[in-house]
């Protein structure tokens, strides 16, 4: 059509297309993988899983694949509130809403919250998908500091102390990943967690918890997440069986103040979130030693993560610098002086190997400086290689 372009919302044409997929999918394909925020293929339990689908949708019968699901579709949401009830979140059915992944949900909470216009506030660096949804909804992006200690809430409570001397419209909307968090690999301390539930009664903001990886701590000590802590109603605490079991699944939660849950569901038009996945993960809840699954994935993501940093330290020049995840998927590069992330992709992708520019995680232009390595995909030896592979291609840039 010769007039599309006319035809778009004004949303559509503000945003354009998002190179980043395109700009993967032209690199090399045997490449190795650090840009995926993918499980590594083993971890996924193909055998029982397919055992456990057959079963379930015999049983349940035509129901299983209508509208609403059966027994084993419910089953899913009963599983999932008993495992947040483990974590200290503690909701009934009227607090909790099924979603197609914690995309979904993100996008439901945009939805009943983000007019064009208004200010929302991200952590820097943050999660490039979280921050493209905001923007599809038209929010202007406010960035808050992240360091090894998670979000900076003293550069939070500076930047709501001026905007509120001047008159500037206050934020309603506070998106974080506290516990290693996409990309920097970081979390946020419990002094943190509670300065910024403070900060958020005192100002009157809603805190959008996005929890895809708090069940992957493999060192370290188990930290209550924001939705454990808060007794106000301030956090819409989202998670994923993405990471745990399958992104293939689909299937993510919200947990929040009851009557955001309503609303986000009269916004939720899709007819119920797939029946079928939820029958099959319902009966795989079911059927699984969960505690024992994620043990075993904690012990693969750990080793990945050894592999890592061991090749950072052996083969990254000086002047490199990186994060120490004690759990998730992604440690954070940052390059010596000088050096553009962008720049060196090209040379990245002819070297076999594909990380991903940090500039995807910032809304106001930064990054060039760094990489996010996602350890998570590949074996460790192919982590190690593909790390190697990337200081060589830093050290000549150094040189060029």
């Amino acid at each position: 059509m010769k007039n599309l372009e006319a035809l778009l919302s004004e949303r559509a044409r503000v945003r354009g297309v998002d190179g980043v997929i395109g700009g993967i999918r032209r690199q090399k394909k045997d490449a190795i993988p650090l840009h995926y925020g993918y499980p590594y293929p083993e971890s996924y339990p193909l055998e029982s899983f397919c055992g456990t689908a057959s079963r379930a949708i015999l049983r349940d019968g035509p129901e299983a694949i209508n509208y609403g699901g059966a027994d084993f579709a419910e089953e899913f949401e009963r599983r999932t509130l008993k495992r947040l009830a483990t974590r200290g979140i503690q909701c009934d059915g009227d607090g909790i809403l099924v979603t197609s992944g914690s995309s979904q949900a993100i996008n439901l909470v945009c939805s009943i919250l983000i007019d064009v216009g208004d200010p929302v506030l991200v952590e820097a660096p943050s999660y490039m998908g979280g921050l493209n949804s905001f923007r599809n909804f038209g929010a202007r992006l406010l960035s808050v500091e992240v360091d090894e200690d998670g979000l900076c809430t003293d550069a939070l409570r500076d930047l709501l102390v001026e905007r509120n001397q001047r008159g500037a419209t206050m934020p309603k909307l506070l998106y974080c990943i506290t516990n290693f968090n996409n990309p920097s690999g970081s979390t946020t301390t419990l002094t943190r967690r509670r300065e910024l539930l403070n900060l958020a009664r005192e100002y009157g903001f809603l805190i959008l918890e996005d929890d895809a990886y708090g069940e992957l701590r493999f060192e370290g000590e188990d930290l209550p997440c924001l939705g454990a802590i808060d007794t106000e109603g301030l956090v819409i605490h989202v998670g994923s069986m993405s990471k745990i079991l399958a992104p293939g699944v689909r299937l993510g939660w919200a947990v929040a103040d009851p009557r955001l849950i309503e609303m986000m569901n009269v916004h939720k038009a899709d007819g119920g979130t797939n029946p079928m996945a939820r029958t099959i993960v319902g009966a795989y809840l079911a059927e699984v030693d969960m505690q024992a699954r994620l043990e075993e994935l904690r012990t693969g993501y750990r080793l990945r993560r050894d592999a890592a940093i061991e090749a950072m330290e052996e083969y990254m020049p000086e002047g490199c610098a990186w994060t120490y995840p004690q759990g998730g998927y992604f440690t954070w590069l940052t390059l010596p002086a000088g050096l553009d992330s962008d720049e060196m992709l090209p040379k990245m992708a002819e070297e076999g190997v594909r990380p991903l520019s940090g500039r995807q995680f910032y809304c106001d232009g930064r990054g060039a400086a760094n990489f996010r390595i996602s350890y998570s995909y590949p074996d460790p030896d192919d982590v190690r290689e593909g790390v190697a592979r990337m200081a060589r291609v830093i050290r000549q840039s150094m040189k060029d």
